[in-house]
């Protein structure tokens, strides 16, 4: 059997889709300090606006259809001149413009290297559901490999979910996400794609390759650390708060999304504030430039994760500091 591996062009598609799932996964139960009530769906206004924008939180994996269910979408998203998206995900990327993404065991090092028998057994045993093959073929460094199994273990229990509700389901193909259907809607009208993140500021922020999710720079110790997150994400109740961060976004309802999507039983809690500081706080704070300097120049439409909505630090708090009146859309 030929070892399990990902090039950097799988690898950059299915890092786009992690970052979107992120959002379901949760590091701390209390709510951020700045609650929001209010949906999906905001305008932005005041403040010097000839013309309102919108912003809205999407979910990276739930299907095209769940839009039909969100009031004004459509009507906010004809009435605007382009669109502002945390990546553009159908631009075609040069592979010598990308600074190289270590993924992979170093030569010769195979999990059983790194582990115990009784942690082997456990890794052992989620590789050959997600990969068909023990751990010893997979040359995914941790890393890679807790992010690549956390997206499985959810989108496998997003089945059972969908059998009493289709949308909670973890849609596999991309193609028919909610993501989608507004970039192709973009596309037919010819907005402008303007992107938020970039990759000099994802590598800055050690988001390329989840450095942050680990304590240490030490492989072993990393090993040890995937191997207790992989029991951890098996326990029913975490993939109970999974469930409600995603049945919270279905209800569209922002103050119970806040709620859910940060949980102790993911992340330690040093881990927890880190990890929230730098994928969302440090990142709406990095996004404001651009989406200050857009809706100054024309009406635009802002689809990035729920996530990064409420809190002291969200965006519509963020926007509301900047004088701009931030109402939802019900």
């Amino acid at each position: 059997m030929k070892n399990f591996e990902m090039t950097k062009s799988h690898f950059a598609y299915w890092k786009l889709i992690v970052e979107g799932i992120l959002i379901y996964f949760v590091i701390c139960s209390c709510s951020k300090s700045g609650s929001i009530e209010g949906g999906l769906l905001w305008e932005i206004s005041g403040n010097g606006l000839q013309k309102p924008s919108y912003l809205f939180g999407t979910n990276h994996g739930m299907s095209e259809h769940f839009l039909d269910s969100i009031p004004g979408v459509f009507e906010a998203f004809n009435s605007v001149k382009q669109f502002v998206v945390e990546s553009d995900f159908t631009r075609p990327r040069k592979s010598d413009s990308l600074k190289p993404v270590n993924i992979y065991l170093p030569p010769d090092t195979t999990y059983k290297d790194l582990l115990d028998e009784k942690e082997l057994a456990v890794l052992d045993s989620v590789c050959l559901i997600y990969f068909n093959c023990l751990s010893e073929k997979v040359n995914l460094n941790p890393n890679a490999l807790i992010t690549s199994l956390q997206l499985g273990m959810i989108k496998r229990q997003s089945q059972k979910w969908a059998k009493v509700n289709p949308f909670l389901k973890i849609i596999n193909n991309r193609h028919v996400s909610i993501d989608s259907k507004l970039m192709r809607l973009a596309q037919e009208k010819s907005y402008p794609i303007i992107e938020l993140d970039s990759e000099e500021k994802m590598e800055q922020l050690g988001l390329r390759d989840y450095r942050i999710l680990f304590s240490s720079d030490d492989l072993q110790f990393k090993a040890k650390e995937l191997v207790q997150s992989i029991m951890e994400l098996q326990q029913d109740s975490l993939m109970d708060i999974s469930k409600k961060m995603v049945q919270a976004y279905y209800e569209q309802d922002l103050s119970q999304v806040e709620k859910w999507i940060f949980h102790p039983k993911l992340l330690k809690k040093e881990k927890s504030e880190l990890f929230y500081n730098t994928l969302f706080v440090k990142r709406n704070i990095f996004w404001m430039d651009k989406i200050l300097y857009s809706i100054r120049k024309t009406p635009a439409f802002i689809m990035v994760g729920a996530g990064h909505l409420p809190g002291k630090n969200g965006l519509i708090n963020l926007l509301k500091d900047e004088g701009y009146v931030v109402k939802p859309i019900k």
